[in-house]
Protein backbone atom coordinates (compact mmCIF):
# COMPACT_ATOMS: atom_id res chain seq x y z
CA UNK A 1 0.00 0.00 0.00
CA UNK A 2 1.06 3.38 -0.81
CA UNK A 3 2.05 6.45 1.98
CA UNK A 4 -0.88 8.42 0.06
CA UNK A 5 -3.48 5.62 0.51
CA UNK A 6 -2.29 5.09 4.30
CA UNK A 7 -3.40 8.56 4.78
CA UNK A 8 -6.33 7.93 2.34
CA UNK A 9 -7.46 5.28 4.65
CA UNK A 10 -6.53 6.97 7.94
CA UNK A 11 -9.00 9.91 6.86
CA UNK A 12 -11.51 7.20 6.60
CA UNK A 13 -11.43 5.89 9.50
CA UNK A 14 -11.27 9.41 11.31
CA UNK A 15 -14.16 10.22 9.19
CA UNK A 16 -16.09 7.52 10.24
CA UNK A 17 -15.26 8.21 13.76
CA UNK A 18 -16.27 11.74 13.21
CA UNK A 19 -12.78 13.27 14.22
CA UNK A 20 -13.02 15.95 11.42
CA UNK A 21 -10.01 17.14 12.01
CA UNK A 22 -7.70 14.32 12.03
CA UNK A 23 -9.63 13.30 8.62
CA UNK A 24 -8.84 16.56 7.36
CA UNK A 25 -5.23 16.40 7.94
CA UNK A 26 -4.56 12.88 6.72
CA UNK A 27 -6.64 13.83 3.56
CA UNK A 28 -4.83 16.52 3.14
CA UNK A 29 -1.30 14.51 3.17
CA UNK A 30 -2.88 12.31 0.62
CA UNK A 31 -3.50 14.86 -1.86
CA UNK A 32 -0.01 16.40 -0.89
CA UNK A 33 1.62 12.25 -2.54
CA UNK A 34 -1.10 12.30 -4.75
CA UNK A 35 -3.25 15.29 -6.39
CA UNK A 36 -5.31 13.12 -7.78
CA UNK A 37 -6.28 10.85 -4.90
CA UNK A 38 -9.60 10.25 -3.82
CA UNK A 39 -9.15 12.22 -0.96
CA UNK A 40 -10.20 15.22 -3.00
CA UNK A 41 -13.95 14.32 -2.89
CA UNK A 42 -13.80 13.24 0.49
CA UNK A 43 -12.09 16.67 1.47
CA UNK A 44 -15.41 18.22 0.10
CA UNK A 45 -17.91 15.66 1.65
CA UNK A 46 -16.31 16.45 4.98
CA UNK A 47 -16.39 20.53 4.21
CA UNK A 48 -19.99 19.69 3.55
CA UNK A 49 -20.82 18.21 6.42
CA UNK A 50 -19.66 20.57 8.75
CA UNK A 51 -20.93 23.58 6.74
CA UNK A 52 -24.76 21.55 6.98
CA UNK A 53 -24.12 21.21 11.05
CA UNK A 54 -22.71 24.82 11.49
CA UNK A 55 -25.58 26.29 9.19
CA UNK A 56 -27.13 27.60 12.24
CA UNK A 57 -24.69 29.02 14.49
CA UNK A 58 -23.13 31.12 10.69
CA UNK A 59 -26.66 32.06 10.26
CA UNK A 60 -29.06 32.77 13.13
Amino acid sequence: MSKEEEYYQLGKACQQQQQWGDAINAYKKALELNPDSHAATALEHIYAILGFRHTGLLNP
